[in-house]
């Protein structure tokens, strides 16, 4: 049944179009939807391995907090330095005035030739670190190694042969030794 009003209406009927389902609009849209997709799923990934590289780093992190505990509790340092200013210079002025013995032996085992042993060492650490040691060997040539290798080390300053004197023990030729050197401060 038709109306009066299409009847009346002069104007001509507008006919519907099919909507055009890609306009450039709903194009461009969908291109920035899947290009923002794409970077989302580069960077889920790369924090993912992120994440497991850290997990991987955690046991070497946990080692060295314990390597750095232990050697605070051999220095005697009780406060974390770098917390207070006045305490980390305290902290360095008792590290300036200490000797790591430890590093003196290591040095040691280092350069000593075989057929030299010590009968006597004497250190000190006051205003300049030093050390006397007194000792044997085989023959000359053994200890000159051993002062060319306590002067080449870099650690020990000026070593110096107070004495060195051949003896005989037990029917066997023997060189005693007295040397004293300066030590280099960390």
């Amino acid at each position: 049944m038709t109306t009066v009003k299409e009847y009346i209406n002069l104007l001509p009927v507008i006919e519907t179009k099919p909507a055009r389902f890609m306009n450039a609009w709903s194009i461009g849209s969908l291109l920035f939807m899947l290009i923002w997709l794409l970077l989302l799923g580069l960077k889920a990934m790369q924090w993912r391995d992120l994440q497991t590289r850290r997990n991987s780093l955690e046991p070497q992190k946990k080692m060295l907090e314990q390597q750095l505990t232990s050697i605070r509790e051999e220095l005697g340092l009780t406060a974390v330095p770098g917390k207070d200013p006045e305490t980390t210079t305290l902290i360095q002025n008792l590290l300036k005035e200490r000797v790591l013995w430890s590093e003196v032996f290591h040095q040691f085992s280092q350069i000593i030739p075989h057929g030299v042993w010590f009968d006597s060492l004497e250190g000190s650490a006051g205003d300049t670190a030093e050390i006397r040691i007194r000792g044997g060997a085989f023959n000359y040539r053994l200890i000159s190694d051993f002062m060319l290798g306590m002067e080449q080390s870099g650690y020990f300053v000026k070593p110096e042969l107070l004495a060195a004197q051949k003896a005989a023990v037990q029917g066997h030729d023997v060189v005693g030794f007295d040397i004293r050197c300066g030590l280099k401060r960390p």
